[in-house]
């Protein structure tokens, strides 16, 4: 989250150094796993009840993660509109309804302050399907059904010039992201089935993805011939954030480990969806507040950039403490309330 904000605060004619971007992915990898090792545990627990329970399920599941996702989303949808986002108002259905990845694939730019809501419409999109996929799809069926899944997305990239045709941005469309989710769940399905996290066969998978994807994001950098593997670019990369994904949940050793249990860290980790939804606001925000940030001399200065990060950065912090303590802890509680009389989720 800290690097996904440096990267869509970072002053224009600032050297970027590094492909932030990748930790949104890292987001959508875990996003598939997450929700896919939850699906296929209470999969277990309907079928071993022996009663219809599916559709059941399938209310409790959105209802609960409705009461996780939408309300805070809704907010920072709400504060958009507060502090004068250009594209909310004009596009307003589309935000409305989890499709402003649609709308951004017709409108081929990021709109100001709204642009990283491309990726919440995806995962929502991904939350009301993925139960069907992973419910009422037959056992044996599944890892041919995730394999599938994954490969719509870089089939779509052989495609994209195609569709540019008829979209400016067809990356920007949820079946161009589905192998990061769909790696996501392939690995929970593997750690289900008795795949240890620690097993070095997934650290070698993760190192060989990380040096097929970092060779071929280098030789497109550099113009080097990529022999047309570009389509798997992130499909490989997937991979490799499955490793990091086992290796954190196994504990990472000595200095790395010491550093993300620092308090601070821990502390962004739990409120990490507030952040998500309100770091690109905080520039409008700040612009109504203390529009001298970006209009004096010497706003352009070093030291007056800094000083902007620093407030779009306490603006994120007080919009972020207050989402989390006033809508998604007691949110939480209710949640906690369904899940009571069977499980703990």
């Amino acid at each position: 989250m800290i690097a996904i904000c440096w990267d869509h605060w970072l002053p224009p004619g600032w050297p970027r150094m590094f492909p932030f971007e990748i930790f949104l992915f890292f987001f959508l990898v875990l996003t598939g796993y997450l929700i896919t090792g939850s699906l296929l545990r209470e999969r277990d627990r309907g079928e071993a009840g022996g009663k219809p329970w599916r559709w059941s399920s399938m209310k409790t599941y959105q209802i609960k993660r409705g009461l996780r996702i939408l309300a805070p989303y809704y907010a920072a949808l709400a504060f958009a509109i507060v502090v004068g986002a250009p594209d909310v108002i004009p596009a307003l259905g589309w935000y409305v309804f989890h499709l402003s990845n649609i709308h951004i694939a017709m409108l081929g730019e990021w709109p100001p302050g709204t642009s990283h809501f491309w990726s919440l419409a995806m995962q929502q999109q991904f939350y009301l399907v993925w139960p069907l996929v992973m419910w009422f799809v037959p056992r044996r069926l599944l890892p041919f059904a995730l394999c599938l899944f994954t490969a719509v997305a870089p089939v779509a990239r052989i495609f994209q010039g195609e569709m540019e045709a008829w979209l400016p941005w067809p990356q920007a469309l949820t079946f161009s992201s589905l192998d990061y989710f769909g790696i996501g769940g392939l690995f929970a399905l593997a750690v289900h089935r008795g795949m240890s996290l620690s097993s070095p066969v997934l650290r070698w998978i993760g190192v060989g993805g990380f040096l097929g994807w970092l060779g071929i994001f280098v030789s497109h950098a550099s113009g080097w011939n990529t022999f047309s593997l570009r389509p798997v670019q992130q499909t490989l990369l997937s991979l490799c954030m499955c490793a990091i994904i086992g290796t954190a949940v196994t504990g990472f050793g000595r200095g790395v480990g010491r550093l993300l249990e620092t308090a601070f860290l821990q502390r962004v980790g739990q409120v990490s969806y507030g952040i998500y939804l309100f770091h690109n606001l905080a520039p409008l925000a700040a612009g109504k507040i203390l529009p001298w940030l970006f209009i004096t001399d010497w706003s352009q200065t070093i030291p007056g950039s800094c000083l902007r990060i620093a407030v779009f950065a306490g603006i994120t912090w007080l919009l972020t403490i207050a989402s989390w303590r006033w809508i998604e802890t007691p949110l939480m509680g209710v949640r906690a309330k369904l899940s009571a009389p069977n499980r703990a989720d």
